[in-house]
């Protein structure tokens, strides 16, 4: 993770009440363990919440810790902020999360308690994200994918077993360590944005979010397997879907939408009078022509030809046709996917 001293102004407006508390050197303390705050951490200007490196301070009784946490905090002044780390709390209590090795630890949670402005949670700390390493063709990139893609699928499998959904899988959220030895450790981190299957419309991140949601649908279990794909396709090819050029952000909705369409031409991207909501309605219209006339999108090829564009093994192209199914009823589910040919394949060439 990138650490900055300077805190950013959203940051700063967040917590502008409990930052003197959460200054360098000042400590917190936990049930579990104290910390000592090192430093801010810079996120990917997504967040909402603020984090913090600090040093992990043993109590007499403990019988060893780790080195470092990080500190995630939220103001009572945002209430946005609030429920989302209310949520990644809730999410933790949820059976097999805490447990589970492909998700973070927590630590420690405290309500109220940086004087009465705010609540903070102490979680894991890894060394980067998916979002700071950049994809190069070789072997140690291909064990970082397949350290992450196990991960990121099994954290499905976890929340799948409960009925729940995270509607967060990005880059920045896909934790590492060890990437620098070979010895790749990948978790998910964030999990203020997990709710009930089909709880929730309009979710997932623009690049990582599946067909059927663009089309009104609630995210569920197909949704995930489809953001875990696609986050793994745009860290190799960045820009290939998503909003990221697109030319003004009233549009981005229909830009992303095209951009599948593009790259899946047998996507049924309907009739605007076969859809609810005028929004949705003005959306299909806009992303059906785009795909047809705009510069950008005749960039852009069937998923096919831009995989074959792209320095990768084959059986990583194997395993991304598998999981990026548009038709929700015939994409695999989480467990299905880790227990595939394409996946054990893939797994094989890394030594696994």
């Amino acid at each position: 993770m990138r650490l900055t001293r300077a805190i950013s102004f959203a940051a700063r407006k967040s917590l502008s009440k409990p930052m003197s508390s959460l200054a360098p050197g000042h400590i917190l303390s936990g049930a579990r363990w104290n910390y000592r705050i090192k430093e801010a951490v810079e996120g990917d200007n997504t967040q909402i919440s603020t984090g913090f490196k600090a040093e992990i301070i043993q109590h007499e009784s403990s019988l060893g810790s780790p080195q470092w946490a990080f500190i995630k905090a939220a103001s009572l002044s945002d209430a946005t902020a609030m429920e989302n780390l209310e949520r990644e709390r809730r999410s933790y209590l949820l059976p097999g999360v805490a447990s589970a090795a492909c998700f973070r630890k927590l630590y420690d949670v405290f309500d109220n308690s940086m004087g009465g402005t705010g609540t903070w949670i102490a979680l894991e700390w890894l060394d980067t994200t998916l979002a700071e390493v950049k994809y190069l063709p070789g072997a140690l990139n291909y064990a970082i994918i397949q350290s992450f893609l196990r991960a990121a699928l099994s954290s499905c499998v976890v929340l799948e077993n409960q009925k729940f959904v995270n509607t967060d899988y990005k880059p920045a959220n896909i934790l590492l360590s060890g990437i620098e030895t070979g010895r790749v450790v990948a978790k998910v981190g964030d999990l203020g944005l997990v709710f009930p299957t089909g709880d929730r419309f309009e979710a997932q991140p623009y690049s990582m979010r599946a067909p059927e949601v663009f089309l009104g649908q609630a995210c569920t279990e197909p949704s995930q397997v489809w953001a875990v794909a696609a986050m793994l396709l745009c860290w190799i090819k960045p820009g290939i879907l998503g909003e990221w050029d697109s030319p003004h952000f009233l549009i981005d909705k229909a830009w992303s939408m095209a951009k599948i369409k593009r790259l899946f031409p047998s996507w049924n991207l309907p009739n605007p009078g076969e859809v609810e909501g005028d929004t949705l309605k003005a959306a299909v219209r806009s992303a059906g022509r785009m795909s047809l006339e705009e510069p950008e999108m005749q960039a852009i090829s069937p998923l096919d030809v831009e995989l074959q564009g792209v320095e990768m093994p084959e059986q990583l192209r194997d395993l991304l046709r598998l999981m990026l199914i548009v038709d929700p009823n015939k994409r695999p589910s989480a467990s299905s996917v880790l227990t595939s040919r394409e996946f054990l394949a893939f797994e094989k060439l890394n030594g696994i």
